[in-house]
């Protein structure tokens, strides 16, 4: 019956500020509009003194919830405050936001979900703005992009292809998350196959003096070499590098064409499939060898006109 009667409340205290207009209750309707005005400059204030000062020492996306988090709860003192002046009953509007409160998050519970999955993910700092993360779904599709948001709700990407992908935190909980901007250098792994004949040892000295001869690829972790496979005609070989994190993609691309042509140079071949056409003697066959039955009907000609 109590929970009933609030709206009651709600409507009664609106109708005492609008029927009891005089002097005295526009004074006090102005300092709460003013209060409001001086709790929005105080808290864009504060919030951005604080980040320039004590947030220095946290991460992009770490900066932006602490912005937003002392900004709101300052921002949210004064209106309350101002509510007050203004007349309101406070009473009466915490009780209807928390009627609200628990009647939304019966509506939507996987909203209710996702909005635990973010404050994990934000706890966790798995990952930050300006990250490039890859992200394996349920079912087995990989999708890789910077990372541009990270909300309660979810996570904003922008792919290489520059299209827009939300998210939900509840999925990033879920499926495994490779940051590939954690650290900042990258292992650069290719597969190569050569054909059985040739000499290892030669295609190794080919391989790392191609490594050795490109800038961008770091002496430090050293490139290596390491045969993986034997196949039917060909051997695998591991070909692996490290560079910079931001050139890892012009060091997969321009690698591999310098890969070709240290192969050419050195006739290093690679196994390509093969057709062979056997080209099989005429033999002669006894008349016993013929089967009897095929030539029992003489072919029997037209004549020609």
């Amino acid at each position: 019956m109590a929970d009933s009667s609030i709206p009651k409340d709600i409507a009664d205290s609106l109708k005492s500020i609008f029927t009891n207009i005089n002097t005295e209750r526009i004074s006090e309707i102005l300092v709460g509009v003013v209060l409001c005005f001086i709790g929005f400059v105080l808290a864009r204030i504060i919030s951005n003194t604080f980040i320039r000062t004590v947030g220095s020492r946290f991460n992009a996306h770490q900066r932006l919830v602490w912005r937003r988090g002392i900004f709101y709860f300052i921002f949210l003192l004064f209106i309350m405050t101002s509510l007050k002046e203004a007349g309101f009953k406070l009473s009466v509007f915490l009780g209807a936001a928390g009627i609200l409160t628990v009647a939304l998050g019966f509506a939507s519970q996987t909203s209710a979900s996702n909005l635990i999955s973010g404050l994990f993910l934000i706890g966790e700092g798995s990952f930050e703005v300006g990250d490039t993360i890859q992200i394996t779904l349920i079912r087995g599709n990989t999708i890789e992009g910077e990372v541009i948001s990270i909300d309660l709700l979810s996570v904003k990407l922008l792919t290489l292809d520059n299209v827009y992908i939300r998210l939900p935190n509840e999925q990033l909980i879920r499926a495994p998350v490779h940051n590939l901007s954690k650290y900042p250098i990258r292992r650069i792994p290719i597969t190569l196959a050569i054909n059985f004949h040739e000499d290892i040892i030669k295609v190794r000295e080919v391989l790392l003096n191609v490594a050795a001869n490109y800038p961008l690829v770091l002496d430090d972790p050293k490139p290596a070499v390491t045969v993986t496979a034997f196949r039917e005609s060909s051997i695998e070989l591991l070909f692996a590098m490290w560079c910079r994190q931001e050139n890892s993609l012009k060091v997969r691309d321009e690698m591999q064409e310098r890969i070709r042509n240290g192969f050419l140079d050195n006739q290093i071949e690679i196994p390509v499939p093969k057709m062979g056409l056997i080209d099989r003697p005429t033999t002669a066959f006894a008349e016993d060898d013929i089967d009897q039955y095929s030539n029992q009907k003489e072919l029997k000609r037209e004549p020609k006109a």
